[in-house]
């Protein structure tokens, strides 16, 4: 019997072996094919292929004493490649696109394993159980290191023709050729005002320092959510979704999602002949967005082919 005729039969039982990984830390834990989270934890991202699949078997083993599991979920950053196998595109892990990630997970773990890129896996989760629950056409925009995105299109992930659908992080901002990841994401900006001031400060300390009154900080901080504003209402008028959902750790201010607002009433005046307001969400699931997004992915992955009469 195939394993996704097993699936079918025996979905609501499923334990499913979820990670997410990333470029510092891999994320895990056990969730259900319902996308409920029984247990989870985190480990360093290692330095190598060989030593991640040690740590997956590892992590493997430490949960099998608890859980009977039934597959394995990937959330990976990349283009996962779902013919080849590889994760194509870059990361800030290179080693992860120099093999044919999925078969090497498959044999090292002896599970059937499915693999999606981390912004996607946001976006299912979300689409799924989450702040875009019953919608069908949404846009995820995802801040981190770099900016992910995903697009969601008749209830289903939208890819386009090269895999480089969603990945926004790519638009070009202004004439000097910055893009939508180098001007909005955080670590970015941390590093812009790091080098100003001679020091090494995270994103969370430039918003600390813009709120006091820093003005390399406060002007850094305004030009992070300009071009946010410019990007997410580019984006409604390419795409014209229901929602705009925002992730990352970022997203997580209380005053982030009006912020943006003010500056895209300020390009809406300025544009009178599109006054379109997009629907800016913040994303239900937080950190477990990957998680259970990638156990969504699996679920779709593996569901069973319907029968054909005849």
């Amino acid at each position: 019997m195939a394993f996704s005729e097993v699936v079918g039969r025996e979905r609501k039982h499923l334990n499913l072996l979820a990670f997410d990984i990333g470029g510092t830390t891999i994320k895990h834990g056990v969730v259900t094919a319902k996308g409920d989270i029984l247990q989870k934890g985190s480990d360093a991202t290692p330095a190598s292929m060989a030593l991640l699949l040690e740590l997956l078997q590892d992590i493997k083993h430490r949960y099998a004493a608890d859980y009977t599991l039934s597959g394995a979920a990937f959330s990976t950053p990349g283009i996962p490649n779902q013919i080849t196998g590889f994760i194509d595109g870059g990361s800030a892990i290179p080693y992860l696109h120099e093999v044919p990630f999925k078969p090497k997970a498959q044999e090292c773990m002896q599970l059937a394993v499915s693999f999606e890129n981390d912004a996607n896996c946001a976006a299912l989760a979300e689409t799924w159980l989450g702040s875009a629950r019953k919608m069908k056409d949404i846009i995820m925009v995802v801040s981190g290191s770099g900016i992910g995105g995903a697009i969601i299109k008749d209830g289903a992930l939208h890819r386009g023709a090269n895999g480089y659908g969603g990945e926004f992080g790519y638009m070009v901002m202004n004439k000097h050729g910055e893009t939508f990841s180098g001007i909005t994401s955080p670590v970015e900006l941390a590093k812009r005002v790091s080098a100003a001031k001679r020091t090494n400060i995270d994103a969370v300390r430039v918003f600390e320092l813009a709120e006091a009154g820093d003005e390399v900080a406060r002007r850094e901080v305004d030009r992070h959510f300009y071009y946010l504003a410019v990007g997410l209402y580019n984006l409604q008028f390419a795409y014209d979704p229901e929602a705009i959902l925002i992730g990352g750790a970022i997203s997580e201010r209380c005053d982030y999602i009006s912020r943006i607002y003010e500056k895209i009433d300020l390009l809406i005046t300025a544009n009178s002949m599109a006054d379109l307001r997009p629907n800016l969400c913040k994303c239900r699931f937080g950190n477990d967005a990957n998680l259970i997004g990638a156990v969504a992915y699996f679920n779709q992955s593996f569901r069973p082919k319907p029968e054909v009469a005849g």
